[in-house]
């Protein structure tokens, strides 16, 4: 039996064993098709399945909503994680890899795509007991302890299905740091899973990466641009110098909380629910374009009703006491999972060139040049290709922050040796859903159509815009 094959799409983080919180699986199931995600992500502890040492079982509320997934036909990222209070070691390397066998066995024939071992070891007690660095450059008793459960564990999940597809989520430099030093943990491990979450900036910026931020964490997971898709293609590269195998790259969590952070001070800033939805859109695209498996956004649903919290508000709808009202990013993910379905490619050699001209200030004018930003390098015009049946869809936008004093710069796309069957079809603001006018220029050549094709006046602002050209 091959791996569950799974389609091309979306992800959506869920906390279904947490009823009390509006987690209704019933209520959730149905919005979650409507959007057109082909996966969740969430939990079963080891505490609530090993209540008693060396019995287990599946509680009904976590069964429930594996079997409703599974059933629907939609595909679960499962993650076994944290402690057990049954152990005098709570993170008991031989305890949990018992439990991750006995899932293993018991879901087997489940829509299982991925089983993640463990989630975020430095925020979930490894750090915590047993201390070292956080970013996993030595010395760092947590990270040698994390390594051993990680290689016994999914030992236990490949010998109870040999078929099962097992991740892990290490953190972003912690990644780096365990593959130098305990390639051994990974024998069995098919994919790493980072959670890329850009804090306080666009969605083309991760806040680690560079020169200054490799040398304080000892080893650099992007590249001097901070770039969001360079963390998952210098993660691949190491893990061919390293493991000497390719590894899956997986987003298994990121987002935008749309809570008001001034009110008190946090690491993440509040978003508006305009730049979420934008941005939502553009990190999707950007994952697809690096290579991720089934991107998950985090959070589905709202948490709670809390303005001022931002786990609250990470949702891209709201929360049962709001009755489940979606936010603007549901609609806006919506329109990019249908445009792009679930069977495409991705093109890294783009067919045609994005033209933009962006006029600066004069000289004489320097003074009102706005201040940069030294670490949010990604500002110019981003373009994306996918191919799809008899199409080509292209995404172009502006990187950097939403920006809506100005006008958006518009471009041109200038394809110089195009199919002669193809023709440029529709423009559309995947966001809002709006059609754009579509001002198609084929110049003749001796009373011929040429092979140059240009789509004229196309903006390239905060929103992704689709150009999509269609063979006929």
């Amino acid at each position: 039996m091959d791996k569950l094959k799974m389609a091309k799409g979306l992800g959506v983080c869920t906390h279904f064993e947490t009823r009390e919180k509006g987690w209704k699986v019933e209520k959730l199931l149905p919005m979650v098709k409507k959007l057109g995600a082909v996966a969740v992500r969430s939990e079963i502890h080891w505490e609530k399945v090993e209540t008693r040492k060396g019995q287990y079982k599946i509680p009904k509320v976590y069964q429930d909503w594996v079997d409703r997934f599974s059933d629907a036909g939609l595909g679960i990222i499962l993650i076994l994680d944290y402690g057990n209070p049954l152990y005098r070691n709570p993170l008991d390397p031989a305890g949990f890899a018992k439990y991750a066998g006995y899932m293993a066995r018991k879901l087997k024939g489940r829509n299982i795509v991925a089983y993640e071992i463990w989630n975020e070891p430095t925020n979930f007690f490894f750090y915590r007991q047993y201390g070292g660095n956080w970013s996993g450059q030595e010395p760092s008793l947590w990270r040698e302890k994390f390594c051993e459960l990680l290689g016994i564990s999914a030992d236990a999940i490949r010998e109870a299905d040999p078929d099962a597809e097992i991740i892990t989520n290490t953190g972003e430099p912690q990644f780096f740091h365990m593959a130098n030093h305990h390639p051994e943990a990974f024998r069995n491990v098919d994919g790493v899973s980072h959670h890329p979450y850009n804090v306080r900036f666009p969605p083309e910026t991760v806040p680690f990466g560079g020169g200054h931020i490799g040398a304080q964490d000892g080893v650099a997971c992007a590249d001097e641009e901070h770039s969001y898709i360079s963390l998952f293609r210098m993660t691949q590269k190491h893990s061919f110098l390293t493991l000497k195998k390719e590894l899956g790259m997986y987003a298994t969590e990121f987002g935008f909380s749309t809570y008001n952070h001034n009110f008190k001070p946090g690491w993440f800033c509040g978003y508006t629910e305009t730049a979420q939805a934008s941005y939502l859109c553009r990190a999707i695209i950007l994952s697809f374009a690096a290579g991720v498996k089934t991107p998950c956004i985090y959070d589905f649903m709202n948490d709670g009703a809390d303005i001022e919290d931002a786990e609250s508000n990470f949702g891209i709808i709201r929360n049962e006491k709001e009755a489940y009202r979606p936010k603007p990013a549901f609609h806006a993910l919506k329109n990019l999972i249908h445009a792009l379905g679930t069977d495409w490619t991705y093109l890294a050699d783009a067919p045609a060139e994005l033209s933009v001209q962006v006029n600066g200030l004069p000289t004489t004018l320097y003074w009102q040049k706005q201040a940069e930003e030294h670490f949010l390098r990604i500002t110019k015009p981003q373009a994306f290709w996918f191919r799809r049946k008899d199409e080509y869809l292209c995404f172009v936008w502006k990187g950097g922050r939403m920006n809506g004093e100005y006008n958006a710069p518009v471009g041109k796309i200038i394809w110089e040796h195009a199919p002669a069957n193809l023709k440029a079809v529709s423009v559309e603001d995947i966001v809002t859903g709006e059609k754009l006018p579509l001002r198609l220029e084929e110049p003749k050549r001796n009373g011929q159509y040429g092979m140059r094709k240009i789509v004229k006046d196309v903006p390239v602002g905060d929103n992704p815009v689709l150009v999509r050209w269609r063979e006929s």
